[in-house]
This record gives structure tokens, sequence and C-alpha cells, in this order.
């Protein structure tokens, strides 16, 4: 009797347990792994946008939109039929499906109200202008949606495969449609150059399979992907059809499409309204015919450096590298006079600090050495326990950029490697005075003399300077009177304010 009322109260009890777990509520902000990797991946990017300078601005001003408004773990009002009958009524060529996947993609979106309305708030901004360069390509505007999912129509998204700006283009990708990618800049940043870009790779897709859920497979895992899954579904052409047979990434990427597609059309009847972010429309832009760095330009028109930013995402450096050839500046309308205007002042404000310790890179982008300079690499030795970010960091570069530099595929290095981390100038010697043997023989040199180049060559060994907390290179150099440029040069600075506390820096005599 016992033993039978123990295993009652054993049932009942772990009975009790698993009801509550059931019933508990999800968590507010992230999905765990299990639950769902790729609404993970989604949240992460909502997250980044969140963190975007204008967007921020939104956040902490009280009275707007986004410092209001919270997540919500459920919606109350999901009607599955209403959504179906929703989705059915949106007037698109693109094969939407209403299912348990696009139900959770939904949900998402709807319960994410901040990041949500942040979006909305980002789409008033980008969407005018990307609906006008797929309408130029015949390609269905409602695509642009695309770009929720792909970055949270952020600029400045960087996948951790390398995927990079508003369209996540790869490497490969963005070159085969004209972005350009270099030291400086990088056109996949630039939301107009990107989405020209993304309208001629979609319709391209479009023209291999002929059916618009498998172009946008495709944008996310290939052609090759969509190819092989068509193959194994035994020739089946439309992605409901070939779904299981995609990567698993691409079995959602589709749905949670949808998902956006629906965001932008009822978000009003969730509540859910678009953020005011304060990125300026009126804007004109200048070609700029001379290398110029974003805090000249921002110093000199006290002008916000984040808005620079904001406005021309493309330049990676805060660099306009306009040595050999022009290129444009985006600036608020008022602001294209007064660049004009005071042109000169910009190019000039403290050129040195920030254009000596670039003239390495200079060489390589313009391909017109300084003929009286030879430029040699720069190695360093990997010590253990060093990553590759470890002395990309130290040396003021990318992780791409020392990949690039060394032909690298993979982040895998070793001890002992030697890797190229820059470039050194050394001045090229011409026409050395001749001495022949008989002169060179001729020449005899005193003890004394011996003692005083002795003294001589221990004196002019460099003196090394730690670097405290607070100083930056130019403080440095006032300290022992040397410039900023001499300084950075002969110490292989690339980034001026790239200096670390307890760094040591040598002194030129």
């Amino acid at each position: 009797m016992m033993r039978k009322l123990f295993l009652f109260l054993t049932i009942t009890i772990t009975f009790q347990v698993i009801m509550a777990q059931e019933d508990a509520p999800s968590p507010k902000t992230v999905l765990t792994p299990k639950q769902d990797e790729y609404q993970n991946k989604l949240i992460e990017e909502m997250d980044k946008m969140l963190d975007l300078w204008y967007v921020k601005r939104e956040i902490i001003n009280s009275r707007s939109i986004l410092s209001q408004v919270e997540d919500d773990t459920t919606i109350s009002d999901f009607s599955d039929s209403l959504i179906s009958s929703r989705l059915q009524k949106m007037s698109t060529i693109i094969p939407i499906k209403y299912n348990q996947r696009v139900k959770s993609m939904i949900n998402l979106y709807l319960s994410r109200k901040r990041s949500s309305s942040a979006m909305l708030g980002l789409a008033q901004y980008y969407y005018p202008i990307m609906e006008e360069i797929f309408d130029k390509y015949d390609v269905p505007l409602e695509l642009i949606y695309l770009t929720i999912i792909e970055s949270g129509l952020n600029p400045n998204a960087v996948s951790r495969a390398g995927a990079t700006g508003i369209w996540q283009f790869m490497y490969t990708t963005g070159k085969m449609y004209g972005l350009e990618v270099n030291t400086f800049i990088d056109d996949r940043r630039d939301p107009i150059k990107a989405t020209d870009a993304a309208a001629r790779h979609l319709r391209d897709l479009y023209n291999m399979f002929n059916d618009w859920g498998m172009a946008i497979s495709a944008y996310n895992c290939g052609p090759g992907n969509v190819r092989k899954a068509i193959q194994r579904s035994g020739g089946k052409t439309d992605f409901w059809s070939i779904s299981s047979y995609l990567p698993k990434e691409t079995q959602n990427y589709f749905p949670a499409y949808i998902g956006a597609f629906y965001l932008m059309k009822y978000h009003n009847a969730y509540g859910i309204k678009g953020a005011s972010i304060s990125i300026p429309t009126a804007v004109d832009t200048i070609m700029v015919k001379k290398e110029v760095h974003f805090e000249q330009i921002a110093h000199v028109l006290n002008i916000n450096i984040e808005e620079l930013r904001t406005l021309n995402p493309q330049y990676k450096r805060d660099v306009i590298p306009a040595f050999s050839e022009p290129y444009p500046l985006r600036l608020r309308s008022k602001d294209i006079l007064r660049f004009i205007t005071f042109k000169d002042s910009i190019y000039n404000y403290e050129y040195e600090q920030y254009f000596a310790p670039l003239k390495n890179y200079v060489s390589v982008f313009t391909g017109k050495p300084d003929e009286s300079i030879k430029t040699s690499k720069k190695y360093h030795v990997v010590k253990s326990g060093e990553s590759l970010s470890k002395i990309a960091n130290k040396y003021g570069l990318s992780v791409n950029e020392l990949k690039k530099m060394n032909n690298l595929k993979s982040n895998y290095i070793k001890p002992k490697m030697r890797l190229v981390v820059g470039y050194k100038d050394e001045p090229i010697v011409t026409n050395p005075p001749a001495t022949s043997k008989s002169d060179s023989n001729s020449v005899k040199i005193s003890s004394q003399a011996k003692e005083d180049i002795k003294q001589t060559q221990t004196q002019s060994k460099p003196k090394y300077h730690t670097v405290q907390k607070g100083e930056t290179l130019g403080k440095i150099a006032t300290k022992y009177k040397v410039s900023i440029s001499a300084l950075a040069k002969y110490n292989g600075i690339t980034n001026v304010n790239s200096i670390k506390v307890g760094q040591k820096i040598k002194i030129p005599q």
C-alpha cells in the first residue's frame, strides 16, 4: 500500500513540474539555441542595429517612441485565420504561404516591438531610395524587405562569415557586381551602391530559377545549393517543395522574409509605429578632389563626426582617399556650400597628423610610390598564445586586412610564423660618392677617434617611452620635441590613435 502511494505521489509531482515548465513564460529577449538558432541570429542583428548612433539617440530621448515601447513575449491577438487571410490579400508575385514556421517569424517581429519600431524608422529613410533602384531593374519592390532579415537595416553590419553591409554581400559576390573593397573603401557599406548590386543580383538569380522564392533562397545559400535541392527533390522547382533539402538556415530564411513582409504591411494593426530616426534627408553630394579625413571636416565645419560616418558609411578609416581621383562626400545641403568655401582650410588642418602615418597605404592604394623612397615589408613573428585579432590590433589593422596581406584562408596561425604587418620606407641613395681602395686604405683612424665613434654610437641608441594612461602620440611627440609624423614613422605606426597603455614607443634622436 505504501509503495503504491509513493508511486502515485511521484507521478503527481513529476506531472506538476512538467506542467509548470510548459506554462512558464519564454525568455523576454533571447531564445536559447535549442529553441531556434536562426531566430537567435535575427535577434542578434536587431540588437546591433539598436546600437547605431542615430538609433541610440532616439532611445535616450524621453519623448521618443523607442524610449517608451517595450518588447512582448507573446502577442495576445494572434489569430491564425486572420493572419492567413491578410497574407492572401497582400499584392505580390512572391509565393507566400502560411504555416508554423512563418507564424513563428511573424511572432518574432511583432514581439520585438522596440527593434521593429526602429527598423520601421530606418525604412522611412532607406526604402524610398531602394524602391527607385529596384524599379529601374524591374525587380519586385517588396524584395527590399530582405534588408530586415539580412542586417536589420544596418549598413555597418558584419557577419561572422565576413558578409558586410545592409545587403550582407560577401567579398567575392560584391566584386562581381562592381562593389569596390580596399584599405579605405567598402562599397558594401554604401546603401545606394549595395542596393543597386542587390537588385541586379536578385534579377540574375530569378533568371536562373524563374521563381522568386527560389531566387530569395539562392540569395541566402547560393545557386549551387538550390540546384542540389532541386535534384534531391526529384526536380521540383518551388521553395516549399524543396525546402527540406536546403541548408537549415535557408529553410528559415524565406519564412523570415514573409515575417518581415507582414510586419511592413500590418504593423499598425499591432500598435507598432515607426520611430522618428533623425538621419538628415536634405543632403547633397560633392566630389572631393584631395584626400581628407572626417576629423578635418568635422573640426573646421563643426559637424558631428558620427553624422559624417552615417552619411558616408563606405569610408572604413574615416578617410576619403582622393589621392589620384575624386570621391563622393555626402553632407547636409546647407553644409555643401560651407565645404566649398572652407575647403583649403579643411585640407590643410593638421594634414601631417592625419596623413603622414598613412603614407604607406597611400602608395599601395594609388600605385604611385614616392620614387625617392623604397618600400619594404614589415614583419611580425608569431609568439605562443597570440591570435590574428591580437596581432591585427597591435598594428592598427583589421583581421581581414591582415589575412589579405598574408594570403591566409583561415584564422589559423602558429608560433614562429612570419606575418606581414605593414610596410616601411627607406630612402634610396642615388649616385653615392665613389671610394677607391687606395682612398679607403689611406684613412687612418686614431684610438681617440675610435673611442669617440663608440660613444656616439652608444648615445644614438633609441630611447624608449612607455605609454601611460591618457597619453596620445601627440603628447609624447611634444614631450620629446619631435613631430607626430616622425614618431609614427619611426615606430611603424599606421594609425596615430591606435597606441595603447604599456606600449613602448621608440624616440628618435
